[in-house]
């Protein structure tokens, strides 16, 4: 068979072609396990707290590693210095998110947290920081934040068998309130704190890494829900409603507030202000509501009830934090924002909850928008980057003892870096838009509980202590495991200053 100077002329334009479009091989994508054909390491997905596994993987791999699952690369990041160089530091390359295909099916795709980088994303982010995008712009929230967070220490000691459930009911209070202008019912389970309850269980369960099959292979999304392998569209179904309901309840309530011209002065309120808004703009609207609503109820659910956990297992610790908060403030009153300056041991206290049982170990996977070259890796487009949160804070090479709760080392001249600085609240243009709205909301309720509530270890029937184990849920946004602990009012005198506080503020809007 021979050749014509045409055939020759054409293998060389294909052997160039193919060099332009493949990459250069003098790099690779960073090191990791070897996976097997097609399927690379789907495998080795771990399936439930995935951020232990992967900070295994780290100490054998190196800090930036990859896996291939059916094809995706998913490089994992276990240094803060290459998490902020990579996502940081170089623009919207990594602002993208990865389509989680039980957000589609669920309707959670709409939430800013999963919401591609686009328009819809940017005005999300617009929206959010016109009403809480700097320290300054939270002031005006400081009464009902105040308010609430007097409320936790009425709600807790009503029922204090179960100091759990008003965590949750004080959370969804104060982000109701914030976002919406709801006072909750107080004398019976709230359908919108239940409401919301349930979708953001829903939601931590759907984001889960590595849970359900259809984010490993697509396709599956097409199966109808009576298959046998389909079980995940069985799951979505049932997360539909809530989602929905979460988004649509409360913002229907401003709306008619509003159209009645009640007073409110809420976060969707000042959006709402704006009555030549389109049914699109009003989509937004209502959205960037929920998302606000949704991550700042968890944030604060997450830390108090770290700390009612940390104050059994460390008695020290609140017996310290007791003894600055009476010297500065005194027993005659509640703690407020203006004693925070004050009050230093109280924010190593919130910084050291931050870092123990961080709230999103794992952080929520960027996506690569196009092909890149970092300090000599091959990353291509679509890869998902991971960034180990959970590891960064946990390093015993920057932290003395990570395991332990210790607020100290936050404290005196060396401090140890501050959690917020090292991914807690995510990087470059997803760094989470709340950030001002959950730093205010966690202090101000955990300086109320160290002022008002006296926690102990619970007893088991054998009259022997019952401590709780430092473990969290799994999923994206974790709590800790329930446990159960005895809590009570530090004094009579305490509930007296609280009924006091609380007639100063019902009239908070």
């Amino acid at each position: 068979m021979s050749f014509t100077t045409v055939d020759i002329l054409l293998a060389l334009l294909a052997c160039f072609a193919l060099y332009k479009l493949l990459p250069d091989r003098k790099y690779s994508l960073p090191p990791g396990p070897k996976g097997w054909p097609v399927i690379g390491n789907a495998f080795d997905m771990p399936k439930t707290h995935a951020w232990r596994t992967f900070a295994e993987w780290g100490k054998k791999w190196g800090p930036i590693m990859s896996i291939k699952v059916l094809g995706t690369p998913f490089i994992i990041i276990s240094d803060p210095e290459i998490a902020d160089e990579l996502l940081g530091k170089t623009g919207s390359l990594y602002a993208d998110r990865p389509t989680v295909q039980m957000a589609l099916l669920t309707g959670w795709d709409r939430a800013l947290s999963g919401a591609r980088y686009n328009a819809r994303f940017r005005e999300y982010r617009k929206l959010i920081g016109k009403v809480i995008g700097t320290k300054g712009s939270m002031v005006k929230f400081y009464s009902v934040e105040d308010y609430q967070a007097n409320m936790f220490l009425k709600r807790i000691f009503q029922n204090p068998e179960d100091p759990a459930a008003a965590t949750r009911k004080t959370a969804g209070a104060m982000v109701l309130h914030l976002t919406y202008g709801y006072r909750i019912s107080e004398d019976r389970p709230d359908p919108f704190v239940t409401k919301v309850e349930s979708a953001m269980e829903q939601f931590s369960e759907i984001h889960r890494t590595g849970a359900y099959l259809v984010e490993i292979i697509p396709i599956l999304k097409y199966l109808p829900a009576w298959f046998p392998f389909a079980e995940f569209k069985r799951k979505a179904a049932e997360c539909i409603g809530p989602c929905n309901e979460m988004a649509d309840i409360p913002f229907d309530y401003v709306k008619e507030q509003l159209n009645k011209g009640e007073e409110n002065n809420s976060f969707a309120a000042d959006l709402l202000k704006d009555k030549s808004i389109s049914s699109e703009k009003l989509a937004d609207l209502k959205w960037s509501a929920a998302s606000f609503y949704a991550a700042g109820s968890d944030t604060t659910v997450s830390v108090v009830y770290s700390y009612l956990m940390a104050a059994v297992l460390y008695p020290e610790v609140q017996r310290k934090a007791q003894a600055e908060v009476d010297s500065v403030v005194g027993r005659d009153r509640l703690p407020s924002f203006q004693d925070r300056d004050s009050l230093p041991y109280i924010d190593a206290l919130v910084k050291e909850l931050y870092r123990w049982l961080p709230i999103v170990p794992l952080a929520v996977p960027h996506r690569a928008m196009k092909d890149d070259l970092f300090r000599g890796y091959y990353i291509p487009k679509d890869s998902l980057v991971f960034v180990n949160v959970w590891h960064f804070l946990h390093d015993p090479t920057v932290y003395k003892s990570p395991s332990t709760f210790n607020p100290e080392r936050f404290l005196g001249p060396n401090p140890e870096p501050s959690p917020i600085d090292r991914g807690l609240f995510g990087y470059g243009r997803r760094v989470c838009p709340g950030v001002h709205l959950a730093d205010v909301s966690v202090w101000i309720n955990i300086v109320k509980a160290v002022a008002g509530i006296e926690v102990s270890p619970a007893m088991n029937d054998q009259g022997q202590v019952k401590m709780p184990l430092p473990e969290t849920t799994d999923g994206i946004i974790v709590r800790p495991i329930p446990f159960e602990c005895v809590v009570k009012p530090r004094s009579e005198h305490l509930l007296h200053v609280l009924d006091e506080a609380l007639k100063d503020g019902e009239n908070v809007n």
